[in-house]
Order: C-alpha cells, then sequence, then structure tokens
C-alpha cells in the first residue's frame, strides 16, 4: 500500500493516492473469487493523470537532487574549509607552541648560564679570596722574620758596639792605670832622694 501523505504532497502522490482508494474502496467484490469489478475509465484516467505528472515529477526530483548535489558540495567545501582553517589554525598554535618552547629552552639556557657564570665568579672570588690570604699571611710571615731579623741584628750590633765601647773604655782605662803606676813609680823612686 502507498503510504498516505499530507495534502502538501506532490500532485503525483495525490494522483496515486487516489488511484489506490478507487482500487480498494469502489470496486465491486466478485463472490469467491477474490476479485473485483472495477471502471475501466476512472482507471484510465488516472493512469493518464499519472503519466502527465510524472516527467514533471521526474523534473523537479531532478531540481531537488541537483540542488542537494549542490548543498552536499557546499556543504563539502565547507566542511573542508573548516578542516582546512582547523588545520591552519593548529599549524599556527604549533608554530607558538614550538616558538614559545623554543623560547623557553633559550630563557632555561640564559638562566644555566647565568648559574654557570655566578658560580664561577663565586669560585673565582673564593679562590681570589684566600690567595690574598694566603700572601698576606706570607707578607706578614716575611715582615715578622724581617722585623724579628732586624731586631736580631740590631741587638748583635747594640752589644758590639757595647762591647766595643766598653773596650775602648778598659783600654783608656789600663792606659790611664798605667799612668799612675808609672806616676807612682816614679814618685817611689825619687823619694829616697829627698830623704837624704
Amino acid at each position: 500500500m502507498i503510504p498516505t501523505t499530507s495534502p502538501a504532497d506532490l500532485p503525483l502522490l495525490q494522483q496515486l493516492r487516489e488511484l489506490e482508494e478507487l482500487l480498494i474502496m469502489e470496486g465491486v467484490k466478485i463472490p469467491l473469487t477474490g476479485r473485483k469489478i472495477i471502471a475501466e475509465e476512472e482507471i484510465l484516467h488516472h493512469l493518464e493523470e499519472i503519466e502527465k505528472k510524472i516527467p514533471e515529477t521526474v523534473l523537479t526530483a531532478e531540481r531537488i537532487l541537483a540542488k542537494r548535489d549542490e548543498i552536499i558540495s557546499q556543504a563539502q567545501n565547507f566542511s573542508q574549509d573548516i578542516v582546512q582553517k582547523a588545520k591552519q589554525k593548529a599549524a599556527e598554535i604549533a608554530d607558538e607552541l614550538r616558538i614559545v618552547q623554543q623560547a623557553e629552552m633559550e630563557a632555561q639556557k640564559i638562566r644555566e648560564n647565568v648559574q654557570r657564570e655566578v658560580e664561577a665568579l663565586r669560585q673565582r672570588t673564593v679562590d681570589d679570596l684566600n690567595r690574598m690570604r694566603q700572601q698576606a699571611e706570607q707578607e706578614i710571615y716575611q715582615l715578622r722574620h724581617r722585623a724579628e731579623a732586624d731586631a736580631q741584628q740590631t741587638q748583635t750590633d747594640a752589644d758590639a758596639y757595647a762591647y766595643k765601647v766598653l773596650g775602648d773604655m778598659e783600654n783608656q782605662f789600663l792606659e790611664m792605670l798605667r799612668v799612675v803606676r808609672n806616676g807612682r813609680q816614679h814618685l817611689q823612686h825619687q823619694a829616697p832622694r829627698h830623704k837624704h
């Protein structure tokens, strides 16, 4: 059975429905045969109307199919355009992501370089301070050693000078003692003569 459609259906469908109703409802049943007697003129009339409607219906269907193909083509083009734009956007995002990742890598390299330079500077500073401390300690030791040596030399020179001065004084005293003794001896020799 042809399905019932709404009044807004195409005329061809309306003709087919009327033909169906004619065949089913208006025919006269022949007892014991399962057959019906139907007016031939009405059937021919409906068939002629249907035959007239078929080219128009086919043309309408072709237009609908063409429109459908156009809509499908437009939809495909639209979907392809969306896909292309999505791919382009994804590529742009990927490029931006690569740029961000590259920037992060460069920043990490800069941080690592700065850390290495700071550590190297700190180590150089510690080494310089240790070297300066050792140099200062060495200079202090040398100054102390020179001061002690100078003090020892000064003491030695002072002792030598004192020894020389005392020696000179001793010689002078011995000379004076010799003169005194000679004077006494001379006086002793002169004394007996004065007694006579």
